[in-house]
């Protein structure tokens, strides 16, 4: 079974291709919190605190278990014939929750991440495949619904490392070409994340067209033209070897206001789209 956190919480069973959403909030938020420490055993006075907060019920401990036994039980109709009984252990005045790297959603995730980071160097563009590829488990927002602080905190953590893959992907984008591709991405982000300045840089990049280079990767800012094609210096036969430097330094002139030219108006549409954001 998967326990998928990349979007409203669910149990899924590989074998059935089913998915079981808990109706309980209370249930979500025991769950929920369980997940953020898996594994490792939660004392129940943490789990009373993200059940109720600061106002929990009367005979709280009881309620938990309850609240406990319930989820257990929706675990072993979520996967049939599976460990659901045994996932969730109740032991030392807390509860254990049972779960493999292979049966989250969020491990699979990291674990394409660092793959794609560790092929980035010799192979840009299947580096780039592999995030896409990680980045397709979310569903939406991470852990949505009902959760508690531990919950909350575990959200925050995925949404960040989602965002930094999405970066990462542009940034591939813009190093093998594919510039105009996903300048519909990027708008998309830079109006979904208007805090985030790293989607407008790229943005700008996207929009300037390939003439105009990525950053080295030593996390420069610099922009540079593209260097004149061979053909551009050429001998002319009156002038000599003076006359075809003249010429090729003419038309590196020329490339050169090229791209600045590029350039303005990348910033100029890319401010026009901040402002109407702010508006």
């Amino acid at each position: 079974m998967q326990f998928r956190m990349l979007g409203p919480l669910q149990m899924y069973d590989d074998r059935r291709r089913a998915a079981t959403e808990l109706t309980s909030p209370l249930q979500q938020r025991l769950l929920k919190a369980l997940l953020a420490h898996p594994n490792t055993l939660v004392p129940a006075s943490v789990l009373v605190r993200e059940l109720w907060g600061g106002r929990p019920p009367q005979k709280a401990g009881n309620a938990l278990q309850a609240h406990a036994s319930r989820l257990r039980r929706a675990m072993e109709r979520a996967e049939p014939g599976g460990p659901g009984a045994a996932r969730l252990v109740a032991r030392d005045a807390g509860y254990l929750l049972r779960v493999g790297p292979e049966e989250l959603d969020s491990a699979r995730f990291r674990l394409g991440v660092r793959r794609a980071r560790a092929l980035a160097g010799s192979d840009p563009e299947g580096a780039g495949l592999l995030l896409r590829q990680a980045l397709s488990r979310w569903r939406g927002a991470a852990l949505a619904g009902p959760r508690g602080p531990a919950g909350d905190a575990l959200a925050v953590v995925l949404e960040q490392e989602r965002l930094g893959a999405l970066e990462a992907v542009f940034d591939l984008s813009l190093l093998t070409g594919q510039h105009r591709r996903i300048v519909p991405e990027l708008r998309e982000a830079v109006l979904a994340h208007p805090a985030r300045p790293r989607f407008r840089e790229q943005l700008g990049r996207a929009l300037a067209g390939p003439r105009v280079t990525p950053p080295p990767a030593g996390g420069g800012r610099a922009l540079r033209p593209v260097p004149p094609a061979p053909g551009d210096a050429r001998s002319g036969r009156d002038g000599g070897a003076g006359s075809g430097e003249l010429d090729r330094l003419r038309a590196l002139v020329e490339r050169i206001a090229s791209d600045q030219h590029a350039l303005r108006s990348a910033i100029a549409q890319l401010s026009e789209l901040v402002g109407r954001t702010a508006a």
